[in-house]
């Protein structure tokens, strides 16, 4: 599953800005008594007096949907869909705890930015022209904003720390190729069949891509080398033009049968592994799990498959969607309104390890669907903010700020907490240690 994070509206009083503790360290004991002690802090934190007042944070100029990330000291903020400079969209450099300009990089007439990523030591801006046209990716030295070299093409992050660009084109057309990190020239690329490339990950990043012709056959390629490491085949596509679903999962290649069944195959070895009835009215879709294969659907059932077996380990209606992190699960209640009830989950017995209280989830998707930095962010009476961290593998969340006004996204910085207002603006409260 993909990431949701909520927006809020914005009011904020210029003159009560509250301070930033540093990050308390975490408990000792067993998960229980953590849990039970972070909620102690919050229900604490939630009902204190405000603190004397601090000095104001720096505040950083920013269009609304504006996107952000910290990166070597600088806070990099690319206008949002409703900005426009006289020539096109810009992305901006700023020293981080000043808040002054540091650099300014113009994207090509008529592109809007599609995401901001710290990779292969600079910042990776994604964009894409407004209607048809290739997205393209610049790398820039996060320091000065200096072009190092551009490249056409989705950016893909892999394991080893290096970046693979798609450029998926109709008619098996497109192409998936590595860079030289440094230069930025191609150092290998394989043609793209018409259903696609479907990409082998772990923790880190892409490990393997994986290329499916129609006719069934497979070819698995390393994502570091592009050497092909095995090929075999799996049942063709039910029109024998392209799989309606081909998607990797939990180490297993799932692709759709004639009679709407999903099959899966092991990719070590592209044995296949077994078959479970998929009613294609229901919308279901599959997402790893942290190592289990979650089956999901529109009308809200939700259970974890066994991927040795594809027989069902656990089934709740509760959770309206899931994240892994690390070896745990944070899992979502069905609710109303922008903050839900979140807990951590046991991937194989969906057993509840921990709860983490109300929030709205502010954090960031690396691609694979693995949600990383993770905060909460709470509406508190008086038209104020609590932010907490939700550690995950510890089942606990942690009081980080209580801030004034609303917020749409908030980040750790470490240094730094850095919030965008929703009607724009970024706000920066160096961490008092």
């Amino acid at each position: 599953m993909s990431p949701v994070i909520e927006l809020g509206e914005l009011r904020r009083p210029e003159d009560d800005d509250e301070p930033l503790p540093a990050p308390p360290r975490r408990p000792p004991g067993r998960v229980a008594r953590a849990v039970a002690l972070g909620c102690l802090l919050l229900l604490t934190l939630a009902g204190a007096a405000a603190p004397a007042r601090p000095p104001a944070p720096v505040r950083v100029p920013a269009a609304p949907g504006a996107l952000f990330v910290v990166l070597a000291g600088r806070l990099m903020v690319a206008d949002g869909p409703s900005a426009l400079h006289q020539g096109g969209r810009v992305v901006t450099g700023y020293r981080l705890t000043a808040g002054a300009p540091a650099w300014r990089f113009a994207l090509p007439a008529g592109d809007h930015v599609l995401g901001l990523t710290g990779a292969v030591g600079g910042l990776l801006v994604s964009s894409s022209p407004t209607g048809v046209g290739d997205a393209r990716a610049t790398l820039l030295d996060p320091a000065t904003g200096a072009v190092r070299w551009q490249q056409a093409g989705y950016p893909v992050p892999t394991a080893s720390g290096g970046v693979l660009f798609e450029n998926p084109r109709p008619g098996g057309t497109g192409r998936v190729l590595a860079v030289d990190p440094t230069s930025g020239a191609t150092r290998w690329s394989l043609a793209v069949p018409p259903q696609g490339v479907a990409y082998r990950r772990d923790d880190r990043g892409v490990t393997q891509l994986l290329l499916i012709e129609p006719d069934g056959r497979v070819a698995v390629h390393d994502a570091d080398s592009g050497a092909r490491v095995r090929a075999g085949r799996v049942s063709s596509a039910p029109d024998g033009v392209a799989y309606r679903f081909a998607q990797v999962v939990a180490g297993l290649l799932l692709v759709e049968g004639a009679s709407g069944e999903i099959t899966a195959y092991g990719v070590d070895r592209l044995d296949r592994r077994w078959s479970v009835p998929v009613d294609p009215r229901a919308g279901s879709w599959f997402t790893d799990c942290a190592g289990m294969v979650c089956l999901r659907d529109q009308v809200g059932d939700a259970q974890a498959l066994d991927p040795a077996t594809g027989r069902p380990a656990w089934t709740d209606e509760r959770w309206a969607g899931f994240g892994p992190v690390g070896d745990r699960l944070i899992a979502a209640e069905a609710g109303d309104g922008p903050e839900l009830e979140l807990s951590v989950l046991e991937p194989a017995t969906g057993r509840v390890l921990g709860r983490l209280g109300r929030w709205r989830v502010s954090g960031r998707d690396d691609g694979s669907g693995r949600l990383l930095g993770l905060l909460g962010l709470r509406h508190l009476a008086g038209d104020r903010t609590l932010v907490g961290e939700l550690d995950v593998p510890a089942g606990e969340a942690r009081p980080r700020a209580v801030l004034p006004g609303s917020w749409a996204e908030c980040a750790d910085a470490g240094v730094a907490l850095v919030c965008l207002r929703p009607a724009g603006g970024l706000a920066v409260w160096p961490a008092r240690r």
